[in-house]
């Protein structure tokens, strides 16, 4: 296996693979690959060679914190419910002086973003995704509004319910940071208790050999 053609995760389970379970190539080609991935440079212990690496997973076990995604999941059926009405002109907040065309595209884009935050919540992985379009999406929202308010189809006073869209929009950057914090592998101390132990392992082989 080459250095270019070897990922990140192969690289990682290489590493903290025991030694012995892999041939010489292939832990110099994960070894290499470390040495240039800042990713994977963190879970690399270059003073213990021999021994791999030491890679904290404890936060591997959850795509992102539970409670952010829960708020993140409430934010967004919140927005689910005020942009439904919108669709067919309705509005569930005062809406006097808005023109049922701004309406209509406020439902549209609200309904655009409260669904790219439940997928978020619902799966944290195409969070990045999400963000994205989420930000096509505040666009939209910013440029239609400042066009329709200058055209007077749309009150100031209005306009401050979309301070949601802007939450959820912060809620799923948020998620995105949080995302790959937790993706990316941390390297542990080594225990200067296990140290000793490894030396006399050596110090035990290299007298047998």
């Amino acid at each position: 296996m080459t250095t270019k053609g070897m990922t990140c995760a192969q690289t990682l389970a290489v590493l903290i693979e025991e030694p012995g379970h892999c041939d010489r190539e292939t832990l110099l080609a994960a070894r290499h690959h470390a040495s240039r991935c800042p990713r994977c440079s963190v879970a690399y212990d270059r003073s213990d060679p021999e021994f791999g690496a030491a890679v904290n997973v404890g936060l591997w076990g959850q795509d992102c914190s539970p409670s952010l995604r829960i708020g993140l999941l409430v934010l967004s059926i919140v927005q689910l419910v005020i942009a439904i009405p919108w669709l067919v002109g309705h509005s569930l907040v005062p809406d006097a002086h808005v023109a049922v065309s701004h309406l209509t595209r406020d439902g549209a884009l609200g309904f655009m973003i409260a669904t790219l935050g439940l997928v978020s919540a619902w799966r944290p992985r195409y969070v990045y995704a999400m963000t994205v379009m989420g930000f096509v999406v505040v666009a939209l929202q910013l440029v239609s509004g400042l066009t329709d308010h200058d055209a007077h189809m749309v009150t100031g006073r209005f306009e401050i319910v979309h301070l949601l869209v802007l939450v959820i929009f912060a809620g799923m950057c948020w998620m995105a940071v949080d995302v790959a914090r937790r993706a990316t592998p941390h390297a542990k101390t080594a225990s200067p208790v296990l140290r000793p132990v490894r030396s006399s392992v050596r110090a035990t082989s290299g007298s047998k050999h």
